[in-house]
């Protein structure tokens, strides 16, 4: 066995004496229809200055279990039983008043969304001072400079200035690190952070991430993060906690549950990530089915339905947390969980590499979209918006051009100009047919009074395609083709999961037979389990109908997994376009590097062997753009030619295009 390091043997001696301990916690919501029984009997420790990850799909449990510790739940949510020993005293058993001196204080939380907890018409330091000045006794005064001590200490620039600004006066990864400097700057042992950074960009994500990572280890502050990004996981938790269907199913040291995962549903969660780098490329894992419906008792092991190796004992009795190495339990009666069923189906998919013969179905020249402003004076030039700023692409028949880079950065305009939806500036596009759309949240873009079966058909009977017959023909082989049966043709959108209202928006894309499908976010809001079946679908349509897609995403994993070739976006503009494989083993321009090494790994080794720093700063704003190369400001390569000379998309090879002066 390996020799444990200075850390781990502090945090093993650490947790010996437990910060926080959760026995049997049982969290109800009692609806009309039911009590659902959101978590279910859930017991951990966390040491001091321990950082412990809570995963699972959407409805596992995990947000409820976190905030059922402070007891933030609103009705009709209720904690009914069950201990929360924070350093021996029972929070559980706390009046409210006592709850408020330890919210804040002695426990420190940090949302999903910071804009929906600051106030947006309250200054910054009238949100942080008062806080501090209650929990911490000290006068306004010295509450004041901690507050500004704290936004120093979290990167946001000026301190001084911007803590008598507003929410809405910062961008979204400076709105985090408020939140951050708030739930720190009193002080607490431990803090709770529910999906922290989920809504943000890679390398934002990054940055926040490390951060959390510098302060807990320099305040000794615990920590639980809920998330679903098991790359995150890797890159920062000390011990990670699985729930499914409101129970633990597994919880252990991070290292030993990525090695060796025990549970089948561990196994399958790490199964569905895209791999980082593949030689052949093999179909995700999906999860089969759904989530149980906590309304209704479980019989037997709650992932039954969903497991492949589940046997007459799983339906049978509920397994209970068993020891599978120190400090190591997993809920399964098969020690070794799937075993040989795990890699049953990671078939090969076919190449992903389009033939340079296939005709090209979308050209851009030169594209240009400028967005004009008013201007507050009418004798001031009014304030234009450089959105895209000359960009040229093409993409061929069964081809998937992927597009990255942070928001802002103009990836959602070329899509709406590549539709139609907005008039360009200047530049010239060509589609050889017809460009259809699939949006990231499916639900907003569904009227929700309509069945499936007139969403879809919806884009036949505008264009007269059909007689009413064949209209219903179509649209059977359109829900067939994604994976749905007809029966699903009489349903409302609110029937439907989140990955079955994205593959009837798939099917809905396809109904006209497009040459191309432009996809902007479409896995961002789903779960890992269900991100998998889409991408899976989306590479089984690409082949089996030659259609060719425009894949937008933040999400450089899935991306690098999906896409044919790359084209990487800063400030409206491309700045490395190429073959997917070539770029992401050797990207030549600094942005492409960061944004890679931003990516989270899932695996703790290769992500503790990273000595790569986050990428520092933010986008330039597009109404004032740099004379020379928009990333110098940020490139730790940047010259003064840089900052005077601007670079142009030149080839590098045949298949590589890189905008910086000094690739090669």
């Amino acid at each position: 066995m390996n020799a444990l390091s200075p850390l781990e043997r502090k945090l093993a001696s650490a947790a010996q004496t437990s910060l926080l301990d959760v026995r049997d916690l049982h969290t109800h919501f009692l609806t009309d229809t039911g009590t659902v029984k959101a978590v279910n009997g859930v017991s951990f420790q966390i040491g001091r200055g321990e950082r412990v990850a809570i995963v699972g799909e959407s409805g596992s449990g995990k947000s409820a279990m976190a905030m059922s510790l402070l007891r933030l739940l609103a009705y009709p949510g209720k904690v009914v039983s069950g201990q929360i020993n924070l350093d021996g005293r029972d929070l559980n058993q706390m009046s409210e008043r006592q709850l408020n001196q330890i919210r804040g204080g002695e426990v420190g939380t940090i949302f999903q969304d910071p804009m929906s907890s600051l106030d947006p018409v309250m200054k910054i330091s009238n949100q942080m001072v008062p806080p501090i000045m209650r929990h911490l006794r000290i006068s306004r005064e010295k509450a004041l400079a901690e507050a500004i001590s704290w936004l120093d200490r979290v990167g946001i620039p000026d301190a001084a200035r911007r803590i008598d600004g507003y929410p809405f006066e910062m961008s979204g990864g400076m709105r985090q690190r408020v939140m951050i400097a708030m739930a720190l700057s009193c002080k607490p042992q431990l803090v709770i952070a529910d999906e922290p950074t989920t809504a943000l960009d890679v390398t934002i994500q990054a940055q926040i991430v490390e951060l959390l990572r510098e302060l807990t280890e320099e305040t000794g502050t615990a920590m639980i993060f809920i998330t679903h990004d098991l790359g995150l996981v890797a890159r920062f938790a000390h011990k990670v906690g699985v729930m499914y269907a409101g129970k633990l199913v597994e919880f252990g040291p991070v290292k030993d549950i990525f090695a060796h995962p025990s549970h089948p549903y561990t196994q399958s969660l790490l199964d569905t990530i895209p791999p980082v780098d593949q030689p052949e490329r093999r179909r995700l894992a999906q999860i089969p089915g759904f989530p149980p419906d906590m309304k209704v008792p479980v019989v037997g092991c709650a992932f039954k339905e969903r497991c492949a190796a589940a046997h007459k004992q799983c339906f049978e009795t509920a397994p209970k947390l068993s020891s599978r190495g120190p400090g190591h339990t997993a809920a399964c009666w098969r020690p070794e969980g799937l075993g040989t069923a795990r890699h049953l189906n990671a078939e090969l998919v076919p190449s992903m590499v389009s033939n340079t013969e296939d005709p090209v179905v979308v050209e851009i020249f030169n594209l240009h979209k400028h967005f004009v402003g008013r201007s507050v004076l009418p004798w001031r030039v009014p304030p234009t918006v450089r959105a895209v700023n000359g960009i040229s692409l093409s993409i061929r028949k069964g081809e998937t051009l992927g597009v990255v880079g942070e928001s802002g950065c103009g990836k959602s305009t070329v899509a709406r100009l590549l539709l139609g939806l907005d008039p360009a500036t200047s530049g010239d596009i060509y589609v050889e047919g017809m460009a259809q759309m699939v949006f990231q949240d499916p639900a907003s873009s569904f009227n929700p009074k309509m069945k499936l079966s007139d969403i879809i058909g919806e884009p036949l009977v505008v264009t007269g395609w059909g007689t009413r017959a064949e209209r219903g023909d179509r649209i059977r082989e359109l829900l067939t083709q994604v994976g749905l049966d007809e029966g699903y043709m009489q349903r409302y959108p609110s029937q439907l999961s989140g990955g079955q209202r994205q593959r009837v928006a798939i099917a809905r894309a396809l109904a006209l037979k497009p040459s191309v499908v432009v996809a902007d976010e479409p896995t961002s809001a789903l779960d890992v389990s269900v991100r998998a079946q889409i991408i899976n679908l989306m590479v089984d349509l690409k082949h089996q109908l030659r259609v060719s897609f425009v894949f937008i995403s933040h999400d450089l994993l899935t991306v690098s997994y999906i896409s044919d070739r790359i084209a990487v976006m800063y400030l409206g503009e491309v700045v490395e376009y190429g073959l997917t494989d070539e770029v992401f083993r050797n990207p030549t321009h600094p942005y492409t590097q960061a944004l890679i090494a931003a990516v989270p790994i899932p695996d703790p080794v290769a992500e503790e062997a990273r000595t790569k720093k986050p990428l520092s700063g933010e986008l330039p704003s597009p109404l004032n753009l740099p004379l020379g190369c928009a990333f110098a400001s940020r490139c730790p390569k940047a010259t003064d030619y840089c900052r005077a000379e601007k670079p142009a998309l030149r080839a590098l090879s045949p298949t590589r295009d890189t905008a910086c002066h000094y690739a090669n």
